[in-house]
């Protein structure tokens, strides 16, 4: 009786393998009247259904499931995609990016206005048409968040909180005089962007009293500028995302 060689469903060639061990993989649902079968000293590929030794094989059905959690296997795939597990029942590599992701959880401080420790780490990237930053957080390839005229001035981590969508970084002084220098003409801007940077500070603080202030002091002290365009929406936003406040009739 000779030994055969097969093509599985990974395209992958094992054997050679008995007879025997071939009708086992039937019953197992592994092979199917569609796998092609090469009778060992043979040049020919043949389906099993072909081969008269397997006549009694079943005809092609739907793919045999995954004997960990039941997931039908796909076309040409060897391994379940829900879990893992092999045809042959042989469990997964055990991969660790739980494990990887809380340590990271673990290396950053609560969020500054809920005080949530649902924390992901990230970084700040300008957006391709400069009016927006994006946040990435880390370990991600394609997920980010878009945030609306918001700036990039660092290059250390940025956080962003899972619990109340807060995102924050903190600047080194160098960086945010660079930025002013660059991108504020005058002592007064220079003035105006200082206050708004307080402003941003005490709201990532949870002060949010304290950053009212200081937004409504740069569109007093500074109309018509963008720091106060940036202050109206910033005081737009707290006093939106401020649970206490109430609607005037």
């Amino acid at each position: 009786m000779p030994n055969y060689k097969i093509i599985g469903a990974d395209l992958i060639e094992y054997g050679p393998v008995s007879a025997e061990q071939i009708r086992q993989w039937i019953a197992e649902g592994r092979v199917n009247a569609e796998t092609k079968l090469q009778p060992e000293g043979t040049a020919e590929w043949k389906p099993l259904a072909e081969v008269p030794e397997f006549a009694e094989a079943p005809p092609a059905t739907a793919p045999p499931a995954c004997p960990n959690c039941g997931e039908p296997f796909e076309d040409r795939l060897d391994s379940c995609w829900k879990c893992g597990t092999r045809r042959d029942g042989s469990h997964p590599k055990q991969w660790t990016p739980v494990d990887d992701a809380k340590e990271a959880a673990e290396q950053c401080e609560p969020c500054p206005k809920c005080g949530s420790n649902n924390v992901s780490r990230g970084k700040l990237l300008p957006s391709g048409k400069g009016i927006a930053v994006m946040f990435r957080p880390e370990g991600t390839r394609i997920f980010f968040s878009l945030l609306s005229h918001g700036v990039d001035l660092s290059s250390d981590p940025s956080f962003a909180c899972l619990d109340c969508g807060l995102v924050w970084d903190y600047l080194r002084p160098d960086e945010l005089k660079e930025f002013i220098s660059k991108h504020c003409g005058g002592s007064d801007e220079e003035e105006a962007y200082a206050l708004l940077s307080e402003g941003a500070r005490l709201e990532c603080k949870g002060d949010t009293a304290g950053a009212l202030a200081k937004y409504e002091a740069v569109m007093e002290k500074f109309p018509g500028t963008g720091a106060a365009g940036d202050a109206e929406v910033s005081i737009r936003n707290l006093r939106d995302n401020d649970p206490a406040r109430t609607k005037d009739p």
